[in-house]
């Protein structure tokens, strides 16, 4: 009997050891994603500053899409209805017997677009020749700012057209440095995009989509880096219209080791993004 008993205790011992085993196991795994979401709370400022250095570069090459279309149509003699960035505030020089061939556009210390941001400082853009479209192209700035928040870097585009669709698809990289003043963060950004302009109306440029996808790197000052990856099959839309991101699902992971997806919903021109952990989520609101 007494070995019986014996037996018994160490059943139950068992058991008490693989109750406790289990529950620390959903334990973890529950802390792991309220780490996630406490992270997510902590790196808020990071999503939206990301989220918006998007949409910068995204704008940058609509409102560079206008100078270059304004240069090259010798029958525009100036911005017009058709433009929904650039009014006549920038000064814009074509030099075009110059190797490579260059555009500059120069917003001086300030000048307000036609959506109402204000940009100052210079975009230089080169090409081999501008008039073929499919040739590569290269941003780059000096002292040039969006609504206080500075651009620096060099972005590569190269362009194929569909023109019986109206399309034109472009393969961007950019090495870029971003400096939000509101914080005194500076950020690095890396990406290799994928973008597709679908020109719904020709020379209406507010009837404008851009779609987007492709791998970004985006670094804080204290060396933390996240990694988005966007999903062709889930890209993120942006439209002229509403001059923001409105719909798309991104995969966010961090250096070390978190990670989170972003979803900027279903189109409408809103500035709500759900970022979601596991079952865990939680609204922002963009800029």
């Amino acid at each position: 009997m007494k070995t019986l008993i014996i037996l018994t205790n160490k059943s139950r011992d068992m058991k008490k050891f693989r109750f406790l085993f289990v529950s620390g196991v959903l334990l973890l795994a529950l802390g792991a994603c309220q780490r996630d979401e406490i992270a997510v709370d902590d790196n808020e400022s990071v999503i939206l500053q990301e989220t918006l250095s998007e949409e910068i570069m995204v704008e940058v090459d609509a409102l560079v899409e206008e100078a270059i279309d304004l240069k090259l149509n010798t029958e525009k003699s100036g911005i017009d209805d058709g433009d929904f960035y650039l009014n006549s505030c920038p000064i814009i020089t074509y030099y075009k017997n110059a190797d490579p061939q260059v555009i500059i556009i120069d917003f001086g210390t300030g000048c307000q677009g036609k959506d109402g941001k204000v940009r100052s400082g210079k975009i230089m853009i080169s090409s081999s020749k501008f008039e073929n479209a499919t040739a590569e192209r290269v941003k780059t700035f000096d002292d040039f700012y969006v609504e206080g928040k500075k651009v620096e870097g060099v972005v590569n585009k190269t362009i194929t057209v569909d023109r019986e669709d109206h399309i034109k698809v472009a393969e961007i990289e950019e090495d870029l440095t971003f400096i939000f003043p509101d914080d005194g963060g500076t950020a690095q950004r890396k990406a290799i995009m994928t973008r597709k302009y679908e020109l719904n109306t020709l020379g209406v440029a507010r009837d404008n989509i851009i779609t987007s996808w492709g791998v970004v790197e985006f670094t804080r000052v204290n060396g933390i880096m996240i990694t988005k990856t966007i999903n062709e099959t889930t890209p993120l839309i942006f439209k002229v219209l509403c001059h923001r991101i409105v719909s798309g699902i991104v995969a966010v992971k961090t250096s070390d080791n978190r990670s989170w997806t972003i979803d900027y919903g279903n189109g409408e021109c809103d500035n709500i993004a759900t970022v979601m952990c596991g079952n865990n989520t939680k609204i922002i609101r963009l800029r």
